[in-house]
Protein backbone atom coordinates (compact mmCIF):
# COMPACT_ATOMS: atom_id res chain seq x y z
CA UNK A 1 0.00 0.00 0.00
CA UNK A 2 1.28 3.49 -0.92
CA UNK A 3 1.94 6.15 1.67
CA UNK A 4 -0.82 8.72 1.25
CA UNK A 5 0.54 11.20 3.80
CA UNK A 6 2.77 13.01 1.35
CA UNK A 7 3.07 13.62 -2.35
CA UNK A 8 5.30 11.01 -3.91
CA UNK A 9 8.00 12.55 -6.05
CA UNK A 10 8.97 11.30 -9.48
CA UNK A 11 11.58 8.58 -9.65
CA UNK A 12 14.66 9.25 -11.79
CA UNK A 13 13.34 7.43 -14.84
CA UNK A 14 9.97 9.17 -14.77
CA UNK A 15 11.56 12.56 -14.20
CA UNK A 16 13.91 11.99 -17.14
CA UNK A 17 10.98 11.11 -19.39
CA UNK A 18 9.01 14.15 -18.20
CA UNK A 19 11.95 16.50 -18.78
CA UNK A 20 12.52 14.96 -22.22
CA UNK A 21 8.87 15.59 -23.06
CA UNK A 22 9.18 19.24 -22.03
CA UNK A 23 12.34 19.65 -24.12
CA UNK A 24 10.70 18.06 -27.13
CA UNK A 25 7.67 20.30 -26.68
CA UNK A 26 9.93 23.37 -26.75
CA UNK A 27 11.57 22.02 -29.89
CA UNK A 28 8.21 21.48 -31.57
CA UNK A 29 6.83 24.87 -30.61
CA UNK A 30 9.87 27.13 -30.87
CA UNK A 31 13.04 25.61 -32.27
CA UNK A 32 11.58 23.61 -35.15
CA UNK A 33 9.30 26.43 -36.37
CA UNK A 34 12.29 28.80 -36.11
CA UNK A 35 14.45 26.46 -38.18
CA UNK A 36 11.61 26.15 -40.67
CA UNK A 37 11.34 29.93 -41.05
CA UNK A 38 15.10 30.26 -41.45
CA UNK A 39 15.15 27.56 -44.08
CA UNK A 40 12.25 29.23 -45.90
CA UNK A 41 14.17 32.53 -45.91
CA UNK A 42 17.26 30.83 -47.35
CA UNK A 43 15.16 29.18 -50.06
CA UNK A 44 13.55 32.53 -50.89
CA UNK A 45 16.96 34.21 -51.23
CA UNK A 46 18.22 31.40 -53.45
CA UNK A 47 15.15 31.69 -55.66
CA UNK A 48 15.49 35.49 -55.96
CA UNK A 49 19.16 35.19 -56.89
CA UNK A 50 18.31 32.48 -59.42
CA UNK A 51 15.53 34.52 -60.99
CA UNK A 52 17.76 37.60 -61.15
CA UNK A 53 20.51 35.85 -63.04
CA UNK A 54 19.93 35.41 -66.77
CA UNK A 55 22.84 32.97 -66.96
CA UNK A 56 21.18 30.62 -64.49
CA UNK A 57 17.66 31.06 -65.86
CA UNK A 58 17.71 27.75 -67.69
CA UNK A 59 18.86 25.86 -64.58
CA UNK A 60 16.34 27.45 -62.19
CA UNK A 61 13.45 25.38 -63.54
CA UNK A 62 15.32 22.22 -62.58
CA UNK A 63 16.41 23.42 -59.16
CA UNK A 64 13.21 25.06 -57.90
CA UNK A 65 10.97 21.96 -57.65
CA UNK A 66 13.69 20.01 -55.86
CA UNK A 67 14.20 22.73 -53.26
CA UNK A 68 10.46 23.24 -52.78
CA UNK A 69 9.79 19.54 -52.28
CA UNK A 70 12.61 19.26 -49.76
CA UNK A 71 11.22 22.22 -47.82
CA UNK A 72 7.71 20.73 -47.75
CA UNK A 73 8.90 17.37 -46.50
CA UNK A 74 10.71 18.99 -43.59
CA UNK A 75 8.02 21.40 -42.45
CA UNK A 76 4.67 19.78 -43.16
CA UNK A 77 3.64 17.50 -40.26
CA UNK A 78 2.31 14.04 -40.93
CA UNK A 79 -1.46 13.75 -40.69
CA UNK A 80 -2.45 12.83 -37.13
CA UNK A 81 -4.03 9.45 -36.36
CA UNK A 82 -5.21 10.06 -32.79
CA UNK A 83 -6.61 13.15 -31.09
CA UNK A 84 -6.20 13.64 -27.34
CA UNK A 85 -8.22 16.13 -25.30
CA UNK A 86 -9.47 16.82 -21.76
CA UNK A 87 -13.08 17.78 -21.10
CA UNK A 88 -12.03 18.42 -17.46
CA UNK A 89 -8.57 19.99 -17.83
CA UNK A 90 -8.22 21.17 -14.21
CA UNK A 91 -8.10 17.67 -12.73
CA UNK A 92 -4.86 16.92 -10.89
CA UNK A 93 -2.98 13.87 -9.63
CA UNK A 94 -0.64 13.54 -6.69
CA UNK A 95 -2.84 15.28 -4.12
CA UNK A 96 -2.70 14.01 -0.51
CA UNK A 97 -5.32 16.46 0.72
CA UNK A 98 -8.45 15.18 -0.95
CA UNK A 99 -8.60 18.28 -3.14
CA UNK A 100 -8.88 17.04 -6.74
CA UNK A 101 -7.77 20.40 -8.15
CA UNK A 102 -4.51 20.75 -6.19
CA UNK A 103 -1.75 18.27 -6.93
CA UNK A 104 1.59 17.51 -8.47
CA UNK A 105 0.64 17.07 -12.15
CA UNK A 106 -2.36 18.12 -14.23
CA UNK A 107 -4.28 15.76 -16.47
CA UNK A 108 -3.16 17.96 -19.37
CA UNK A 109 0.48 17.14 -18.62
CA UNK A 110 -0.43 13.46 -18.40
CA UNK A 111 -2.08 13.76 -21.82
CA UNK A 112 1.09 15.20 -23.34
CA UNK A 113 3.15 12.39 -21.82
CA UNK A 114 0.74 9.89 -23.39
CA UNK A 115 1.21 11.68 -26.71
CA UNK A 116 4.97 11.29 -26.39
CA UNK A 117 4.66 7.54 -25.82
CA UNK A 118 2.29 7.23 -28.80
CA UNK A 119 4.72 9.11 -31.03
CA UNK A 120 7.49 6.71 -29.94
CA UNK A 121 5.29 3.89 -31.29
CA UNK A 122 4.94 5.68 -34.62
CA UNK A 123 1.41 6.99 -33.98
CA UNK A 124 1.05 10.59 -35.15
CA UNK A 125 -0.77 12.37 -32.34
CA UNK A 126 -2.64 15.66 -32.02
CA UNK A 127 -3.16 17.14 -28.53
CA UNK A 128 -5.82 19.81 -28.02
CA UNK A 129 -4.18 23.05 -26.91
CA UNK A 130 -7.40 24.96 -26.21
CA UNK A 131 -8.85 24.84 -22.71
CA UNK A 132 -12.43 23.72 -22.17
CA UNK A 133 -12.71 25.81 -19.01
CA UNK A 134 -11.73 28.93 -20.95
CA UNK A 135 -14.53 28.22 -23.42
CA UNK A 136 -16.98 27.77 -20.53
CA UNK A 137 -15.91 31.11 -19.09
CA UNK A 138 -16.15 32.95 -22.42
CA UNK A 139 -19.71 31.70 -22.96
CA UNK A 140 -20.80 31.97 -19.30
CA UNK A 141 -21.55 28.23 -19.31
CA UNK A 142 -21.76 26.10 -16.18
CA UNK A 143 -19.26 23.34 -15.40
CA UNK A 144 -21.76 20.61 -16.28
CA UNK A 145 -21.54 21.81 -19.91
CA UNK A 146 -17.87 20.81 -20.18
CA UNK A 147 -18.60 17.89 -22.50
CA UNK A 148 -20.76 20.16 -24.65
CA UNK A 149 -17.88 22.64 -24.90
CA UNK A 150 -15.34 19.91 -25.70
CA UNK A 151 -17.62 18.71 -28.49
CA UNK A 152 -16.84 21.90 -30.43
CA UNK A 153 -13.14 21.02 -30.34
CA UNK A 154 -13.77 17.47 -31.56
CA UNK A 155 -15.95 18.55 -34.48
CA UNK A 156 -13.40 21.19 -35.44
CA UNK A 157 -10.45 18.78 -35.57
CA UNK A 158 -12.49 16.25 -37.57
CA UNK A 159 -13.09 18.92 -40.19
CA UNK A 160 -9.44 19.99 -40.24
CA UNK A 161 -7.86 16.55 -39.94
CA UNK A 162 -9.78 13.85 -41.86
CA UNK A 163 -6.89 11.47 -41.18
CA UNK A 164 -7.96 11.06 -37.53
CA UNK A 165 -8.98 7.51 -36.60
CA UNK A 166 -9.32 7.73 -32.82
CA UNK A 167 -10.33 10.32 -30.20
CA UNK A 168 -9.53 10.05 -26.50
CA UNK A 169 -10.92 12.20 -23.69
CA UNK A 170 -8.60 11.58 -20.74
CA UNK A 171 -9.82 12.14 -17.17
CA UNK A 172 -8.68 11.46 -13.62
CA UNK A 173 -11.19 9.69 -11.38
CA UNK A 174 -12.02 10.62 -7.78
CA UNK A 175 -12.46 7.24 -6.11
CA UNK A 176 -10.54 5.95 -3.06
CA UNK A 177 -6.90 5.17 -3.78
CA UNK A 178 -7.12 1.44 -3.13
CA UNK A 179 -9.76 0.98 -5.85
CA UNK A 180 -7.82 3.04 -8.36
CA UNK A 181 -4.50 1.25 -7.88
CA UNK A 182 -3.18 -2.17 -8.93
CA UNK A 183 -0.02 -3.95 -7.81
CA UNK A 184 1.36 -5.78 -10.84
CA UNK A 185 4.71 -7.57 -10.92
CA UNK A 186 5.77 -5.74 -7.78
CA UNK A 187 4.97 -2.28 -9.17
CA UNK A 188 2.04 0.04 -8.56
CA UNK A 189 -0.14 1.17 -11.47
CA UNK A 190 -3.02 3.64 -11.72
CA UNK A 191 -6.02 1.70 -12.95
CA UNK A 192 -8.06 2.61 -16.03
CA UNK A 193 -11.84 2.75 -16.42
CA UNK A 194 -13.65 3.12 -19.75
CA UNK A 195 -16.87 5.16 -19.60
CA UNK A 196 -19.58 4.70 -22.22
CA UNK A 197 -22.61 6.99 -22.43
CA UNK A 198 -25.92 5.13 -22.64
CA UNK A 199 -27.82 8.24 -23.82
CA UNK A 200 -25.98 8.15 -27.14
CA UNK A 201 -28.78 8.91 -29.67
CA UNK A 202 -27.32 6.56 -32.29
CA UNK A 203 -26.78 3.74 -29.81
CA UNK A 204 -23.78 2.86 -27.72
CA UNK A 205 -23.15 -0.78 -28.67
CA UNK A 206 -20.31 0.02 -31.07
CA UNK A 207 -18.63 2.33 -28.55
CA UNK A 208 -18.96 -0.33 -25.88
CA UNK A 209 -17.40 -2.94 -28.20
CA UNK A 210 -14.35 -0.74 -28.82
CA UNK A 211 -13.94 -0.07 -25.08
CA UNK A 212 -14.27 -3.75 -24.30
CA UNK A 213 -11.62 -4.68 -26.86
CA UNK A 214 -9.20 -2.12 -25.40
CA UNK A 215 -9.96 -3.40 -21.90
CA UNK A 216 -9.16 -6.97 -22.97
CA UNK A 217 -5.88 -5.86 -24.60
CA UNK A 218 -4.84 -3.98 -21.46
CA UNK A 219 -5.68 -6.95 -19.26
CA UNK A 220 -3.62 -9.21 -21.48
CA UNK A 221 -0.64 -6.91 -21.01
CA UNK A 222 -1.09 -6.15 -17.29
CA UNK A 223 -3.87 -8.13 -15.55
CA UNK A 224 -5.72 -5.85 -13.14
CA UNK A 225 -4.72 -2.57 -14.79
CA UNK A 226 -8.24 -2.00 -16.15
CA UNK A 227 -11.36 -1.61 -14.03
CA UNK A 228 -13.51 -2.54 -17.02
CA UNK A 229 -16.22 -0.67 -18.91
CA UNK A 230 -18.70 1.51 -17.02
CA UNK A 231 -21.96 2.64 -18.63
CA UNK A 232 -23.27 6.04 -17.62
CA UNK A 233 -26.47 7.91 -18.41
CA UNK A 234 -29.77 9.14 -17.13
CA UNK A 235 -30.71 12.12 -15.01
CA UNK A 236 -27.85 14.32 -13.84
CA UNK A 237 -25.28 12.83 -16.21
CA UNK A 238 -24.12 13.81 -19.68
CA UNK A 239 -24.75 10.29 -20.92
CA UNK A 240 -23.34 10.94 -24.41
CA UNK A 241 -19.78 12.28 -23.96
CA UNK A 242 -19.72 13.13 -27.70
CA UNK A 243 -19.55 9.40 -28.46
CA UNK A 244 -22.35 9.79 -30.99
CA UNK A 245 -19.70 11.37 -33.22
CA UNK A 246 -17.78 8.11 -33.52
CA UNK A 247 -17.47 4.79 -31.69
CA UNK A 248 -13.75 5.52 -31.81
CA UNK A 249 -14.26 8.38 -29.34
CA UNK A 250 -13.50 6.95 -25.93
CA UNK A 251 -13.52 8.41 -22.42
CA UNK A 252 -10.97 7.05 -19.94
CA UNK A 253 -10.74 7.65 -16.20
CA UNK A 254 -7.13 7.23 -15.11
CA UNK A 255 -6.23 6.61 -11.46
CA UNK A 256 -7.52 9.04 -8.84
CA UNK A 257 -6.43 12.36 -7.31
CA UNK A 258 -4.12 10.57 -4.83
CA UNK A 259 -2.43 8.52 -7.57
CA UNK A 260 1.28 9.26 -7.81
CA UNK A 261 3.13 10.45 -10.87
CA UNK A 262 4.96 7.13 -11.00
CA UNK A 263 1.74 5.11 -10.97
CA UNK A 264 0.16 7.21 -13.69
CA UNK A 265 3.30 7.27 -15.84
CA UNK A 266 3.60 3.49 -15.77
CA UNK A 267 -0.02 3.09 -16.80
CA UNK A 268 0.22 5.69 -19.55
CA UNK A 269 3.16 3.82 -21.04
CA UNK A 270 1.10 0.61 -21.17
CA UNK A 271 -1.93 2.47 -22.52
CA UNK A 272 0.11 3.97 -25.35
CA UNK A 273 1.44 0.56 -26.33
CA UNK A 274 -2.08 -0.91 -26.40
CA UNK A 275 -3.55 2.03 -28.33
CA UNK A 276 -0.76 1.80 -30.89
CA UNK A 277 -1.41 -1.93 -31.34
CA UNK A 278 -5.17 -1.36 -31.55
CA UNK A 279 -4.84 1.38 -34.20
CA UNK A 280 -2.38 -0.68 -36.22
CA UNK A 281 -4.71 -3.68 -36.19
CA UNK A 282 -7.73 -1.50 -37.04
CA UNK A 283 -5.96 0.05 -40.04
CA UNK A 284 -4.79 -3.35 -41.29
CA UNK A 285 -8.35 -4.70 -41.04
CA UNK A 286 -9.64 -1.85 -43.18
CA UNK A 287 -7.07 -2.62 -45.85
Amino acid sequence: MNNLKGVSKMDAQTRARYEKWKRNRIKRRIIFPGIGLLFALIVLIVMIVSWGSEEDADDSSDIEPTVANEFESKTLPSEPTIYLFNAHPLEMIGSPFGNPYVGEMSIIEVTHILAGYLESHGISTLVEEQCVDAKLHRNSWEFYMSYYAARYFVLDVIERYPSLDFFLDLHRDGIPHEYATAEIDGRSYARILFVIGTDNPIGYAASYAVARELHDMLEEQKPGISRGVFTSGGSGRDGVYSQDISPMLQLIELGTYTSTVEEVSRTVEVLAEVLAEFLTLSNSDEE
